[in-house]
């Protein structure tokens, strides 16, 4: 990818060219990013997206790497972090957020503060942003739920706030588009914070004994089909404990992947194509992804 730092004139942050995404990866596997790119600040952000959508460059937003699939040779694009963006604020009973911050960490402040709301998302390993963008859930609930507002850097180069009723989102996506959120507010309700630790003890209780949170893993691989869990079927397909080179079909949870050590991208979409294959001969069902696969189109996850 050809650039020039003098196209971003202004931008207040950090480029790193060649960095390896793998220990990016909660899955351990991906090649490097050309320019991995760390803004200070959300007006630096929303000039470096307006760069890089006037002159056509390609770029990635990531955050816990904790449901993206980084391909093996890497991607030619400006990849976004922002681990440092990790502020929490207090308003009342509701909590803003920045994008950086993990959700687990949001979780515990709230907490702390005697407020409910976010117990049943305890155990996705995800940023705040990465959170909001796919509408990370559970059974028990999704990120929306407790979602009132969100703010965003665009393309344009401006900065918007975004309320609830502004938003569409669907299972497992918002429907935000080529954005990268800077900030979410949640909007929750005062309780006992024993409590809320209670249930949040409960639902980690849950995790370690369904899934398998102790190896490296992308979470959920396929989308549930209406009615219908993607791990009953893959399990009922016979893929349960299938393997391609060092990533399997956990023992524990069917529809989580793990890597064995020293996996890769490419043995993982061949998994998934196999699974999706032996689910679809079996039960006339074609599995979705719910990881986001890097490098179909510029810009954007699918």
């Amino acid at each position: 990818m050809d650039w020039s730092k003098s196209w971003f004139e202004g931008f207040k942050g950090v480029l790193r060219e060649g960095v390896d995404l793998s220990s990016k990866s909660r899955l351990g596997v991906g090649g490097r990013a050309a320019v991995l790119v760390e803004p200070w600040a959300e007006e630096d952000a929303a000039l470096f997206l307006r760069v890089c959508a006037e002159r056509g460059l390609p770029y990635h937003f990531l955050g816990g790497g904790s449901n993206v699939l980084i391909p093996d040779e890497g991607v030619d694009a400006f990849v976004f972090t922002i681990p440092q963006w990790n502020r929490v604020v207090r308003d009342g009973n509701r909590l803003v957020a920045s994008a950086g911050t993990t959700l687990p960490s949001l979780i515990r402040k709230a907490k702390d503060l005697g407020l409910e709301g976010l117990e049943s998302l305890i155990g996705i390993p995800a940023q705040v942003g990465g959170a909001v963008r796919m509408n990370a859930g559970t059974k028990e609930g999704e990120t929306f739920d407790h979602l009132v507002s969100v703010r965003v850097a665009e393309e344009s180069g401006e900065i918007r706030e975004l309320e609830r009723a502004d938003l569409n989102p669907g299972y497992r996506d918002s429907n935000l588009g080529n954005v990268l959120i800077t900030t979410a507010t949640f909007e929750l309700k005062p309780s006992n914070r024993l409590l809320i630790q209670e249930r949040i003890k409960e639902y980690l209780l849950y995790r370690n004994r369904s899934q398998p949170v102790t190896e490296p893993s992308l979470g959920c691989i396929f989308k549930n089909p209406e009615g219908d869990a993607a791990g009953r079927l893959v399990e009922a397909s016979g893929m349960k404990g299938a393997r391609e080179g060092n990533i399997k079909v956990s023992e524990k949870h069917a529809n989580y992947f793990v890597n064995l050590g020293e996996g890769t991208s490419t043995q993982v979409l061949e998994l998934m194509g196999r699974v999706q294959e032996a689910v679809e001969k079996e039960f006339g069902i074609l599995l979705s992804p719910e990881i986001r696969i890097w490098g179909k189109e510029p810009n954007e996850e699918k």
